[in-house]
């Protein structure tokens, strides 16, 4: 695909940019992507091998959800720094070993996010403060009633259920 012109839509927290593209064949399109500084997602096991999840309100839904702690990159910021922030914002804690497990993207079509994913073990506490806009509950739930969560769509968050593969497929829950 070649870039035959550019424009931004909007500019706010994140940017909108439209593009005409033109394909190999000669054929142009529009396409929009909304660019994202990238994210954290992390899996946070307490030492008794309950995971824990955090419960709130997301407005774009119009519901509060159930999901993993997660939260956006600053500026140049290295995932790992950003995962320890968001545990001790969102859950009151901090992990002695984060173990990466590569990266997902959660809506390649339109966006240009990149998640990095970490299961966080070796926990304790460590406040943070959290985001204003952020009324959040920590739900541990061991391994089974996180898979009934699943199965009852309790759990629907894409990132949340990514993660939650990931580490099962290696072995970490």
């Amino acid at each position: 695909m070649r870039v035959v012109e550019t424009g931004v839509l909007y500019t706010g927290k994140l940017r909108g940019v439209r593009e005409v593209l033109e394909a190999p064949d000669g054929r142009r399109f529009v396409h929009e992507t909304i660019e994202h500084p990238g994210a954290v997602v992390i899996l946070p096991i307490l030492p008794d091998g309950r995971l824990v999840f955090i419960e709130q309100y997301r407005h774009s839904v119009r519901s509060a959800i159930l999901e993993l702690p997660a939260g956006t990159l600053e500026k140049g910021e290295d995932p790992a720094v950003c995962a320890q922030r968001e545990l001790r914002e969102e859950i009151g804690m901090a992990a002695r070993e984060l173990v990466p497990l590569g990266t997902i993207l959660p809506a390649p079509g339109f966006c240009s996010e990149v998640q990095h994913i970490f299961c966080a073990r070796g926990l304790y506490e460590s406040k943070g403060t959290p985001d204003e806009d952020e009324a959040i509950t920590s739900v541990p739930l061991t391994k089974s009633e996180a898979e009934e969560a699943v199965r009852a769509g309790r759990i629907v968050d894409a990132k949340s259920l990514a993660l939650l593969l990931k580490a099962q497929l290696v072995g970490l829950v």
